[in-house]
């Protein structure tokens, strides 16, 4: 999971501020993708086909009448969290991949210590 290298976890934060209902969807979607023998395909996850997008993906919630989305990317068969938001409307989806893309060209930046980007997921929220 991305943390912005200052001890910081939107990803984190978002979700412990979450209804309880989304932290358990949540966690059983990290269960999902922890388990290599699931081929993780929609409604779960979604594979973005525009070509500026292709490296991302979208993790899809909905819980408690809200729609939970996390934009994320595999890298050396890794899954790297990037961001966290409700969407409530498609420009939502459009902010958050660029705002994704920004945070992988930071850890192409810091490619010397990417590590000190990321943390491992819990999910004891």
């Amino acid at each position: 999971m991305y943390n912005g290298g200052e001890g910081k976890n939107q990803i984190s934060d978002f979700i412990k501020h979450s209804n309880p209902k989304i932290k358990k969807k949540f966690e059983f979607i990290l269960r999902l993708i922890a388990d290599e023998n699931n081929q993780l395909k929609e409604p779960y996850v979604k594979h973005f086909s525009i070509e500026k997008y292709k490296r991302l993906y979208e993790l899809r919630l909905k819980a408690a009448g809200t729609m939970v989305r996390i934009i994320y990317y595999e890298t050396d068969k890794n899954i790297i969290l990037l961001h966290a938001f409700v969407k409530k409307d498609k420009r939502d989806t459009e902010q958050a991949l660029e705002y994704a893309l920004k945070l992988i060209e930071k850890l192409d930046r810091e490619s010397q210590s990417p590590f000190d980007y990321l943390e491992e997921v819990t999910v004891n929220w």
